[in-house]
């Protein structure tokens, strides 16, 4: 999972694209709300126990309680889903399992009254996702009109099942991402460096967030990238507008469009233990987000790495692929 967590953080300072005005949605501020709906990694797997897995339905995936360690069924996530009006599912960027949770997710709440909110997309892409929505492009020509290979990178091939799932169930898909240009833009010059038609373009940032701060730093160190302080807090303001960015736009989904339910798909790094985005949105509307992250090991290993997770209090609900249907591309 290490590698994820590496890339969320990357990419933030390399994804193309131009940026448009964002709705900010107000915020309780974060001295008074920090801890009551966050998370926390516990310290140790000492005492944690998972029920065996069970590879229920069709056998594709197990189901596990991400605090309890108990055996679900994907009955189960369905019921935990739609009393949630913010889900947010993790996924590998390159691991086609990771995208089927995806799409279950959305299958299961597909209706009218469903938003996807993708970190893949920019908010300069949304006209072209407007087409979408209004079926006057299928997912082939969305991709042409994002130029999805420049935009994000990974194979649409890996996304086209969500995009038809979504559309056909009536739900609407949204760009939650902010733009290259705003985020370098911060990272280098700092708040009071922007001119203030940037600053109009920010949503309410959080720099304050001590646990997430540390997280980030690590991953910096563990990674062997060490940076000096400057550097290395321009960096972290690059993170936290990606991920206020983000939380901004799935809450505004509720708040301005009266969303029923809003599916956010972004890369573990974004979601796993309550990191950068769950909070953020948490912080803005008051509700519990419920979080679903797959996780893919083998065979040998799961028990070790499903118990360091439900520790790390990585995720609400943890989806184990088979482990032959485990797929690097």
């Amino acid at each position: 999972m290490k590698a994820v967590f590496v890339a969320a953080v990357v990419v933030v300072v390399t994804l193309t694209n131009v940026g448009c005005a964002t709705v900010s949605v107000p915020a309780v501020p974060s001295s008074e709300n920090s801890g009551r709906l966050g998370r926390r990694p516990a310290p140790t797997t000492a005492g944690v126990v998972a029920a065996p897995l069970r590879f229920v339905d069709d056998g594709a995936f197990a189901w596990v309680d991400g605090k309890t360690g108990a055996a679900l069924s994907f009955n189960d996530v369905v019921v935990r889903l739609k009393a949630h009006s913010v889900v947010m599912v993790g996924e590998q960027h390159d691991q086609s399992t990771h995208h089927e949770v995806q799409r279950r997710v959305v299958e299961a709440l597909a209706s009218p009254g469903l938003v996807v909110g993708l970190e893949m997309l920019t908010w300069d892409k949304q006209g072209a996702l407007d087409r979408f929505n209004a079926g006057d492009v299928d997912v082939a020509g969305l991709g042409a009109a994002v130029d999805w290979k420049v935009a994000w990178g990974f194979p649409l091939a890996l996304y086209a099942p969500i995009f038809s799932t979504g559309h056909a169930g009536g739900g609407r898909f949204v760009a939650l991402n902010a733009p290259r240009d705003l985020v370098r833009a911060l990272r280098t010059k700092g708040y009071d460096g922007l001119a203030a038609e940037q600053q109009a373009q920010l949503p309410e940032l959080d720099l304050d967030d001590s646990a997430h701060r540390r997280w980030f730093e690590s991953v910096f160190s563990s990674a062997g990238h060490p940076l000096q302080p400057a550097e290395l807090d321009g960096f972290y303001r690059a993170q936290v507008l990606w991920d206020e960015a983000m939380a901004d736009r799935a809450a505004a989904a509720i708040v301005v469009d009266h969303a029923e339910h809003v599916v956010v798909l972004a890369g573990a790094g974004h979601i796993a233990a309550g990191r950068g985005v769950p909070q953020r949105i948490e912080r803005r509307l008051q509700v519990p987000v419920l979080t679903v992250l797959p996780l893919s090991v083998g065979a040998d290993t799961v028990d070790d790495e499903l118990r360091g997770a439900i520790a790390r209090a990585e995720a609400d609900i943890i989806a184990i692929p088979k482990f032959e249907h485990a797929i690097d591309i």
